[in-house]
């Protein structure tokens, strides 16, 4: 039983133990170099060289590829306009209803009267 053991435990070291080191870094040998923090003033720099491209870009229009990048401007509907429609959607769909427009056949799909 202790031989059992004696050989799991080295097999498990084995498998385990030979990955875990070879993934340890040695110093300077794989690694970059840690760099240190940016100050609060070099990331505010940064930060207004980022605004000040992004804002010339978006001027020149670069990178664009559509051909009306701003869409045109929209009017509002009046009241009277938004009540001329809605009567003239009352008046198609009334229409649409008397002349049974939209309706399955039977054999189409319909439920079979009866």
């Amino acid at each position: 039983m202790k031989k059992l053991v004696l050989t799991l435990c080295a097999a498990a070291i084995g498998l385990i133990g030979l990955p875990a080191i070879a993934q340890e870094h040695a110093a300077g040998e794989d690694m970059a170099k840690p760099s240190k923090p940016s100050t609060k003033a070099e990331k505010d720099a940064a930060r207004a060289q980022r605004r000040a491209s992004g804002k010339s870009i978006a001027k020149s229009d670069e990178g664009r590829l559509e051909d009306n990048p701003v869409p045109a401007a929209k009017k509002k509907a009046t009241a009277e306009e938004k009540a001329a429609a809605k009567a003239n959607r009352k008046a198609v769909g009334a229409a649409a209803a008397k002349s049974d427009s939209g309706r399955l056949e039977e054999g189409e799909g319909a439920p079979v009267k009866k």
